[in-house]
């Protein structure tokens, strides 16, 4: 007797939607791309009991016709495409023909339509069982009404979480649409409350402010847009100015031709283009969206299309970084007093050290010694508050902080930094990590090591004395990097690093840069993992010399020495390090004044 069985065709229909539709967020999802590419500019979502009891979605698009209505439930039925070459020249967000039969297959299925204000007609299909075509439904579009989800399917039901819990997956899955297409009008309404309403928006801008705004208070204008268009495809993105962002990538979002993906490589190109802007740890607020086109993205890997394989990903990271780093405006902090916060704020000192540092270009070869006197050991400082309501007032100011929108105190370099050979006062060294001096009626606090980074950085660029190795060094690469340095290796050459290729994929370093010469390994690695543009590569290279070879925070600055490294900082076209990071912060007299409440 034969061992082997064709399944029922319930049974195969149920093990198929398992793919496609996992909890009631698998069913928005699938229905509200329905909606869209129905050409609907009006979206509305309706669940109750998290969308395990019912999931309606209501939309004014051109419908469905009366004959395709049996076809629409129907396994690989799709209006999409057509031909094998449709599916690599994709403009629409459905094309799998698997979503309302999987829907169909698990929960009680209803869709009314009227095609383009024809008379409306109803179909309903209960766990794969078809109940027939009747008369009725919406003058216009469409509403599809999902009852019961895996009412029949206990073990998959047990699986789900709280009703609460599934509700907030599917008003996610519905922000999510929304970013991508300012123009529709979508709506959220839970257990007949509505929660969310999105008018509809001319900018991308707008519409994905609202959407973050609906999270978290955010002030819109700590928020910019930038966009390039690169000929293949385009880049939009909404961000957070350096002021504002969180412990976690999860905050930043991308989208591909308006699909919400996974995409870790263009996460991290987000990140790179913030270089070190941002705190070490901290990652922004972004929405990416890319649009590519459609012969150079295959989304056909997995039933939720979540998924993405771009040809050209190489070259829209590369766009992505460039279009942060260059475009990002540049700030400048600055300390000012705020009526509700009037106390100064604490700087954390670093620890106490015994280095001490030297340059001859700066101190004419003079021997400078850790000074004993400048070891500073602050004490912790505690006072018992007299008012003995302190607490409820701590609280009230707490979560009036927690309200307020954010106020980024800062000023953009382009309008504030103006390089000129300055005429300051230098008042000396704190921390052993900021220079102090004044200029005018402002204070300035320059982090030495970040201010000495980026002048060796300029410095490094005109030089060109090159070391031959004795030894040269023998190293491994990737595929694509391996494919890089074939195409590309004339970048390196041209800063005194001389690469030679000794086998697929080995590679030999056979001469660097004279100031490069302690900082092999670290070169080779950078080497080992870099693709990127020749201003990335430039950017990489020098940030590793120079930061080797500039002051360190803890070490001793004589005045002299500190006076020539100011000089230097005044002459700056931009006040930030190799790696992005602005090294300059200032304290204005009249700000100073308030903090202490001298008014006159």
């Amino acid at each position: 007797m034969s061992q082997i069985r064709k399944l029922d065709r319930t049974l195969a229909a149920r093990i198929a939607a398992g793919e496609v539709i996992e909890r009631p967020q698998s069913v928005v999802r699938e229905l509200i791309d329905n909606a869209i590419d129905a050409g609907a500019d009006e979206i509305v979502l309706s669940i109750r009991s998290g969308g395990i009891e019912e999931i309606r979605v209501s939309d004014n698009g051109r419908g469905i016709m009366k004959e395709d209505l049996p076809l629409a439930v129907t396994q690989y039925a799709t209006s999409k495409i057509g031909t094998i070459d449709d599916l690599y020249q994709l403009r629409s967000l459905g094309f799998r023909g698997e979503a309302l039969h999987s829907i169909g297959a698990v929960s009680r299925l209803t869709i009314a339509s009227s095609y383009e204000g024809l008379p409306p007609w109803t179909m309903v299909t209960d766990n794969m069982e078809d109940e027939g075509i009747r008369e009725g439904g919406p003058d216009r579009g469409t509403i599809v009404t999902v009852e019961d989800l895996f009412g029949q399917i206990p073990a998959r039901r047990s699986f789900l979480k709280r009703p609460a819990s599934e509700a907030m997956l599917c008003r996610n899955t519905l922000l999510s649409k929304a970013m991508a297409f300012p123009s529709i009008h979508f709506s959220y309404i839970q257990d007949e409350v509505r929660r969310v309403d999105l008018p509809r928006r001319e900018r991308l801008f707008d519409r994905v402010m609202d959407v973050l705004c609906l999270e978290e208070n955010f002030n819109r204008k700590e928020f910019v847009f930038l966009e390039k268009d690169c000929g293949d495809f385009s880049i939009s993105l909404v961000t957070s100015l350096a002021g504002v962002h969180r412990s976690d990538r999860s905050r930043i979002k991308v989208y591909v031709n308006r699909r919400p993906v996974d995409e870790y490589s263009l996460v991290q190109a987000v990140v790179y283009g913030y270089g070190e802007i941002l705190p070490g740890g901290a990652f922004p607020y972004s929405c990416l969206f890319v649009q590519d086109a459609p012969e150079l993205a295959d989304f056909n890997i997995h039933p939720a299309k979540r998924e993405v394989k771009l040809r050209n990903k190489a070259e829209i990271h590369h766009a992505i970084h460039n279009l942060i780093s260059k475009g990002l405006p540049r700030e400048i902090p600055a300390i000012v007093a705020r009526p509700d916060q009037p106390q100064q704020p604490y700087l954390e000192p670093v620890a106490k050290t015994d280095t001490s540092w030297t340059d001859a270009s700066f101190t004419r070869d003079r021997i400078i010694h850790a000074d004993p006197e400048r070891n500073f050991q602050p004490d912790a400082v505690s006072q018992k508050p007299r008012d003995n309501g302190w607490l409820d007032k701590a609280k009230a100011i707490f979560h009036e902080e927690k309200a307020r929108p954010y106020q980024a105190s800062s000023t953009p370099a382009e309008n504030f930094w103006k390089p000129e050979k300055a005429q300051f006062t230098y008042l000396g060294q704190a921390f052993r990590l900021f220079l102090i001096c004044q200029k005018d009626d402002k204070l300035y606090l320059v982090d030495q090591h970040a201010a000495h980074e980026r002048i060796l950085f300029n410095e490094l660029r005109q030089q060109r004395n090159v070391q031959r190795l004795l030894v040269p060094i023998d190293f491994e690469v990737d595929g694509d990097v391996d494919a890089f340095l074939c195409e590309n290796g004339y970048i390196y050459t041209q800063y005194g690093i001389a690469l030679s290729q000794k086998d697929d994929r080995l590679w030999s370093l056979d001469s660097i840069p004279q100031s490069a010469l302690t900082n092999e390994k670290k070169l080779v690695s950078f080497i080992q993992n870099s693709t990127g543009s020749e201003e990335e590569i430039e950017a990489g290279l020098y940030s590793i010399v120079a930061c080797r070879a500039a002051i360190k925070a803890g070490d001793y600055v004589d005045d002299a020495t500190a006076r020539a490294l100011l000089e230097k900082v005044f002459e700056l076209e931009d006040p930030s390090c190799p790696h992005g990071r602005t090294f300059v912060v200032t304290l204005e007299e009249r700000e100073l004044r308030l903090m202490v409440g001298r008014t006159q």
